[in-house]
């Protein structure tokens, strides 16, 4: 019998990314090629709970994401990074990012962050078919203004970690520096297919940056 190495999650979104996906196929016949053999895939990951590059990047989610650090290092889980100036001092862009019930505000694929106490954060993302992805979050690093760091705590949907530099630049400017790493569900395989259909990680972050740019200058 085959082992698994996919999460039950997982499965059951890979098996309706696939069907998605194989009805992209069939309605629009110039994008079947990609599609159809993506599609073929993920039906094939979700009804048998095997996948090959798992398999070949030694990531076994079948276990939920207790250890941050294995899950994102090496060759593991997805990393962007993204900068932007934005005409607010560092202790001001500070302030905001640290309350981080702001972010939703936005990150539109962020439902809501609910802060459990002075370091721990409870998030909770939206996933296929109306179905949650939720984790608990933990700040490991801050100096104020310059720096937050997180990371996701064990049971976490989705194994992430990430950090943000506020850096002086001129008289009022800061430049925000913002790394993220996370294992999404599809790990990434489901990375590669969501740049495919034109929603890759680091274009979703630069816009979101955009949209802070953009709400705090206008205050």
């Amino acid at each position: 019998m085959m082992k698994t190495n996919v999460s039950n999650w997982e499965r059951w979104a890979s098996i309706a990314l696939g069907a998605a996906l194989v009805g992209v196929a069939v309605k629009y016949p110039r994008y079947r090629s990609t599609t159809a053999t993506a599609g073929a895939g993920f039906l094939s990951r979700g009804l048998t709970g095997w996948c090959p590059v798992n398999a070949a990047v030694g990531r076994d989610t079948s276990h939920r994401r207790d250890d941050t650090r294995a899950a994102l290092g090496g060759a593991r889980g997805v990393r962007v990074a993204e900068s932007i100036t934005i005409r607010r001092r560092p202790e001001e862009l500070y302030e905001f990012w640290r309350d981080l019930t702001h972010l939703p505000q936005f990150m539109p694929h962020v439902e809501r962050v609910d802060v459990l106490d002075a370091r721990r954060s409870h998030w909770v993302v939206p996933g296929p078919a109306g179905s949650h992805l939720e984790w608990d979050a933990e700040v490991i690093n801050e100096i104020r203004p310059e720096l937050i760091a997180w990371r996701s705590l064990p049971g976490a949907d989705v194994a992430s970690a990430g950090s943000v530099h506020f850096r002086p630049v001129a008289d009022g400017v800061t430049r925000l520096d913002v790394v993220l790493q996370y294992d999404p569900p599809a790990g990434q395989v489901g990375a590669t297919v969501a740049r495919l259909l034109g929603d890759a990680p680091e274009t979703t972050l630069r816009l979101d940056l955009r949209r802070l740019k953009k709400m705090l200058e206008a205050a």
